[in-house]
């Protein structure tokens, strides 16, 4: 029987400044990432003018998880909170 493991996300993205914060990773480098494809990206407006570039963490974990052996359930706090 394979043991449950719990992942809190508090924010599904966060910003360029704090993810640098969060991995002692340089703003530099996580641009180059971000242009190459090695971080996912979250725009907050679609047509580039003044655009935030969020990284997407949610996305990012369930790729990492995806590449274990693991059977995913999702749930879904604010759901479970109303019934």
């Amino acid at each position: 029987m394979r043991p449950n493991i719990s992942i809190t996300l508090t924010t599904p993205h966060v910003t360029i400044e704090r993810y640098s914060e969060l991995t002692g990773l340089s703003i530099d480098t996580i641009n180059d990432m971000l242009a190459d494809g090695r971080l996912i990206r979250h725009r907050l407006r679609k047509d580039k003018k003044r655009e935030k570039v969020m990284i997407n963490i949610a996305a990012m974990t369930v790729d990492a998880l995806s590449e274990c052996n693991l059977n995913l359930n999702w749930f879904d706090s604010e759901i479970h909170q109303r019934h």
